[in-house]
């Protein structure tokens, strides 16, 4: 038998952070693939049967667990189990799924425990020196988690795996990154059947704005960029894979009727980066006549746009494009090796503009270089966006992500459980600066005074627009920008996980 487990999530209290967890798609292929090959397979997604249950976050009184209690977990993993398998994408998740590996371990002593996902394939020797965790596995999950266990079966030698790490006489073994997947369209959809996906679609529990029913979805794997502080490569290598459009669609039609979605979340790195593929993809959406929407809302490069990309995209129902110009110094741009164009990026957020299309921008702020002028430089571009129209800016505060090139290069951090839970203090004051010439303070500040210029100007400039999709938010739920979904977060739903976790009973 095997256990799959998506361990609780986090839930911010404080400052300018929103968090809506998303349903477990990498978890949903990894269980496809095991079902497929015949083996026995329980799925615990501890967050999505647990949505509603808040718990306090030790030592963290703007911080709530969201989710199954641990023991609850523990308690559904089948006594058969012989191999369990937990995922942690994220490292403000690493301190939590460490804690529910420690208790899968005192009642399975035995049983082989495999972890997958960015965090930890970035952070293997730590991983597994730091966690009674057997195997880590790196990179691309599927294929390698299918050996994994054949080889346990066979009681063969895990050496003979590629994609793994493991301790052997007190020291890390490892056999490298795991291959890339070439033919992704070869994989068997994701197995919702296996994780409560109706929890999430009826709470509107999506990456991006509420446009209705939602579902997750994936169109591509990798980015074939390399920017410096992205941990992309190191999880993916820079291999951009694109499926089928026709599959693509196919699996839309199949969630339409079977879940009653109307709405697409993708969830790539990088969306669009073939003009060909997305020109095939918007057609074939057109053409069968799905009446959907869809968006991108963890961000696209711009590189392909153009008027008739724009009309495609538009007419097959993507209505939220998400754009990183990250700063708005070419300097600072050149040395985190980000490569974009910003009058090229410009242009195209102009034309998307005029077709329709909800904007968002991605900002961030205080990489080991910034100064005050590559930080006023930002803020020129920011007040240009609000100008020209742009609904929403994201500005977030640098963190070294494990994986990541710039990670590497800082000699000072300390792996500890503060420094894997800051990027949930991305928007308030205890964020630490990275920057050598900005301090925290400084850097928090600056952070304030981007989103109060973009805001305030986007509300002088365009008033009704504005009122009118607060207005649309507040009688509807339907959430238009980002925010929107701010907003009703703030003001109509944190209260609610204030008095549920007041309810807890007190120990």
């Amino acid at each position: 038998m095997i256990t799959l487990i998506n361990p609780p999530g986090i839930k911010s209290l404080a400052g300018l952070q929103i968090h809506a967890p998303n349903p477990p798609l990498g978890l949903a292929y990894i269980a496809a693939v095991v079902k497929q090959s015949g083996r026995p397979c329980t799925v615990i997604d501890a967050t999505g049967l647990g949505l509603d249950v808040v718990g306090p976050y030790p030592g963290r009184d703007d911080l709530l667990l969201q989710g199954l209690p641990f023991e609850h977990i523990v308690q559904r993993i089948p006594d058969e189990t012989d191999v369990i398998g937990v995922t942690c994408t994220f490292s403000s998740l690493w301190p939590l799924t460490r804690h529910l590996i420690q208790d899968i371990r005192k009642r399975f002593p035995k049983v082989l425990i495999v972890v997958g996902g960015e965090h930890v394939t970035a952070l293997a020797e730590h991983t597994l020196t730091t966690s009674p965790v057997d195997i880590v596995v790196m990179g691309e999950g599927e294929e390698t988690f299918l050996n994994l266990l054949t080889a346990h079966e066979n009681k063969q030698d895990f050496l003979s795996i590629g994609g793994i790490a493991f301790l052997r006489d007190g020291r890390m073994v490892s056999t490298g990154l795991s291959l890339r997947n070439r033919n992704i369209d070869a994989l068997p959809l994701p197995d919702w059947d296996a994780i409560p996906i109706g929890e999430y679609i009826d709470r509107a529990q999506t990456n991006g704005i509420n446009l209705g029913r939602s579902m997750p979805i994936m169109m591509t794997r990798g980015c074939p960029y390399r920017c410096s502080f992205c941990s992309s490569p190191g999880m993916w290598t820079t291999r951009y894979v694109p499926r089928d459009p026709v599959r693509i669609v196919d699996e839309m039609a199949m969630y339409i009727k079977k879940y009653n979605v109307r709405n697409f979340d993708s969830q790539d790195l990088t969306a669009i980066v073939k003009r060909s593929w997305v020109i095939h993809l918007c057609r074939e959406i057109i053409d069968r006549r799905l009446n959907i929407t869809w968006q991108m809302p963890t961000g696209t490069r711009s590189e392909v746009f153009d008027v008739e990309v724009i009309r495609l995209l538009y007419q097959s129902g993507c209505r939220l494009l998400s754009f990183a110009p990250e700063s708005g110094s070419v300097e600072l741009l050149k040395s985190v090796q980000k490569q974009v164009d910003l009058t090229s990026m410009e242009r195209a957020i102009r034309v998307s503009l005029q077709h329709g299309f909800k904007v968002s921008c991605f900002f961030v702020i205080g990489f080991p270089n910034e100064t005050k002028k590559t930080l006023g430089d930002t803020m020129t571009l920011i007040r240009r966006l609000a100008w020209i129209g742009v609904h929403d800016v994201t500005v977030t505060k640098f963190v070294p992500y494990p994986g990541s090139l710039i990670f590497r290069e800082i000699n000072q951090i300390k792996l500890n459980d503060e420094f894997f839970i800051s990027p949930m203090d991305f928007y308030t004051a205890n964020a630490p600066s990275y920057a050598q010439e900005i301090s925290s303070r400084s850097l928090y500040h600056t952070m304030l005074w981007m989103f109060v210029n973009f805001y305030i100007l986007s509300f002088i400039l365009r008033p009704f627009r504005v009122m009118k999709i607060l207005w649309i938010a507040i009688t509807t739920g339907e959430e238009q920008t980002k925010y929107a979904k701010w907003f009703r977060y703030r003001f109509l739903n944190r209260n609610k996980w204030r008095k549920a976790l007041n309810r807890q009973p007190k120990k």
